[in-house]
């Protein structure tokens, strides 16, 4: 394995354990415990492939097996967030059909590409695992993109951890997204290329992540949505009734 892998690993390694002692010092685990579950698996996980570095086999399926538990996970910690942010849009049985039905389809969509269309030169298990990075990639930039939607249509106010974590995903998943359709399109002969551009996107997530957390928020507003879920319902209803939806539509 070549020395820029190391030292990308070692990078990440480093960022990701000062990120741990930052969740750890503000008690994350209180209000987005999955986001800290999901850092603790990253760190284990970069170590590992840090360890195998040397030995390209084994790096190569520790790297597939690891995906394949991240991926779920930083799926899970983003829509922690959403959820903790818009609670009161979950009382909407549209939008949770909505919301749920899109991650749904664009998994199930991913899941027959890989068994129908299988990248180039990839074997079955990395293939489905390739096809799902793609489609949970697809979905994070999604849920980063409604969050960003609902955040400028309610106006809620400014929460640095939430953000944080969000923005961050939102840059990680735009890197990882670019380099693995790159692979699935190209195969073996960009594999480098797409481990990087996923490196380099997550080392940036990373270093959003330590900046939102590197100081404590307001003590009134730490571990407090921006708005209750009956005043962010209100709102919602009123933007609907304005459009002429009335509320036993809802």
């Amino acid at each position: 394995m070549d020395i820029g892998t190391v030292i990308r690993l070692s990078i990440s390694l480093a960022l990701e354990i000062w990120l741990i002692v930052l969740l750890a010092q503000r008690r994350t685990h209180q209000s987005f415990p999955i986001f800290v579950i999901f850092a603790v698996a990253e760190a284990v996980a970069i170590a590992a492939r840090l360890l195998l570095s040397t030995h390209y086999r084994a790096y190569f399926y520790v790297y597939w097996c690891t995906e394949a538990i991240l991926l779920p996970l930083s799926l899970a910690a983003l829509h922690q967030v959403f959820h903790w942010m818009f609670e009161g849009f979950y009382r909407l049985w549209w939008f949770r059909l909505f919301y749920y039905g899109t991650i749904m389809a664009v998994l199930a969509i991913a899941v027959r590409n890989a068994i129908v269309s299988p990248p180039v030169h990839a074997h079955p298990a990395i293939s489905l695992i390739l096809d799902v990075n793609i489609a949970v990639n697809f979905v994070r930039i999604g849920i980063v993109a409604i969050f960003v939607v609902f955040d400028r249509l309610l106006l809620v106010e400014f929460r640095r951890y939430a953000y944080g974590i969000v923005v961050g995903f939102g840059i990680s998943s735009g890197a990882s997204l670019f380099g693995y359709l790159l692979f699935s399109g190209f195969g073996t002969k960009v594999e480098s290329f797409t481990r990087y551009s996923a490196a380099v996107g997550y080392i940036l997530g990373l270093a959003i992540w330590i900046a939102a957390f590197i100081r404590p928020e307001p003590e009134d507003k730490e571990w407090q949505p921006p708005m209750s879920p009956d005043q962010m319902l209100e709102e919602v209803q009123g933007y609907l009734r304005a459009l002429g939806i009335s509320k036993r539509k809802l």
